[in-house]
């Protein structure tokens, strides 16, 4: 019942309630009045009808507050205008203030529901205009990160491009020092593989560099075709064969693992930024383990590692760009090799996680969907023989 009497929600009720509200506002007008009007002349009583249709036409609207006019002059006629408890008049002086309490109550109600409406529409258009500026800043901001976006992304693909050429020909030139020449002592020898050991590594900072700037340019094309993940898991393992050459490789596939859609050479870059990345943070001599197997309707592949792990409050923000697991860590990297993972495992409508083991190190598992994959190419596999 308390509701019914909340002040700031009497304008959205249904109008029957506001005309109820109306008659019961000058219900309580008389019942103020009338021990009133022993001390009180006719015209203060009027005063207080009319102080009752503005609080009718401030907080119902027009329609309640004219409903309270009538019937405010006809219950100041019947219980306080000579003969009492009659809708008679006995004088012409109380037809005049009858009349005069009508037109004045009119005319309140008339200014006040539109004092009232004019409030309304400037409070309306307040709000329009803030909502208006709210859009414009986050559209201003949307703007800025655009640019910005693209400024980056056109200065990462400049200095990749700058970069890549003389990079490759001192790669090239490195390998060809220490393969062809002959009676170099151990000091140059290892300083040879040391150089092209790096101009590798940042070979591959570049190639990753360049390919976060096409993923976000949207400029990859993608090739998607139905075929086995193991293919992809072994190509990757040979392109990282020296990466690897200090721990052991366990896979782990079902010999009736479905075959999934993706882009070979992309799904190879995910593979191999995973396997550098667990290579790089676990022990030497370690084991890395490659584990497919079917979760519902996605395919989860994941590559567990010894080591200490992720650290446990960014096991979400080290897919960020630019996001290493420990910023002061010796170990060479950029932090993109995750968010390009991400970015790709996104476009093929998959994802990744990463995850710390009870018994110690991590695991890095991304999912695909499984699809449908045409029957004619199951049948293929299974048997091994193709028809020409």
């Amino acid at each position: 019942m308390s509701s019914w009497f909340n002040l700031d929600s009497l304008m959205v009720r249904p109008r029957w309630q506001r005309y109820t509200l109306a008659l019961l506002t000058v219900a309580l007008t008389v019942v103020i009045s009338i021990p009133l009007a022993k001390h009180l002349d006719l015209t203060n009583i009027v005063m207080l009808f009319l102080l009752a249709v503005v609080f009718v036409s401030v907080k119902l609207g027009r329609r309640p507050a004219i409903l309270a006019t009538f019937s405010s002059v006809l219950a100041f006629n019947f219980f306080f205008v000579p003969p009492h408890w009659s809708l008679a008049v006995s004088h012409i002086q109380y037809v005049i203030t009858l009349a005069v309490m009508l037109i004045v109550a009119l005319i309140i109600t008339h200014f006040m529901s539109g004092f009232r409406e004019q409030a309304s529409n400037a409070t309306l258009r307040e709000q329009q205009a803030l909502e208006l500026y709210r859009l414009e800043k986050i559209a201003q901001e949307t703007q800025v990160q655009i640019a910005a976006e693209r400024l980056r992304s056109s200065i990462l693909s400049a200095l990749s491009h700058d970069i890549r050429t003389p990079l490759t020909s001192l790669y090239g030139l490195a390998d060809s020092l220490q393969f062809t020449t002959n009676n170099l002592d151990a000091k140059t020898q290892g300083t040879l593989e040391a150089l092209r050991d790096q101009a590798s590594r940042i070979n591959n900072m570049v190639n990753n560099l360049l390919e976060m700037a096409r993923l976000q340019a949207g400029g990859l094309q993608f090739r998607k075709e139905w075929q086995p993940i193991d293919e992809v898991i072994g190509a990757s393992i040979k392109l990282l064969q020296t990466a690897l050459s200090q721990h052991r490789i366990s896979v782990q596939i079902p010999d009736d693992f479905p075959l999934l859609e993706f882009d070979a050479l992309l799904m190879e870059r995910v593979l191999c930024n995973l396997l550098e990345n667990a290579a790089k943070y676990s022990p030497p001599h370690s084991e890395l383990t490659i584990r497919a197997q079917l979760l519902g309707d996605q395919a989860e592949v994941s590559i567990c590692n010894a080591g200490e792990g992720f650290p446990e409050g960014k096991l979400d923000q080290i897919f960020e760009l630019f996001e290493r697991g420990k910023h002061e860590s010796t170990i060479p990297g950029m932090g993109l090799g995750l968010s390009i993972c991400r970015a790709i495992l996104e476009a093929h409508q998959g994802h990744i996680k990463a995850l710390n083991l009870p018994t110690g190190g991590s695991c890095t598992c991304f999912y695909l969907p499984l699809g449908n994959p045409p029957s004619i190419l199951t049948d293929e596999l299974s048997t091994g023989v193709t028809e020409v």
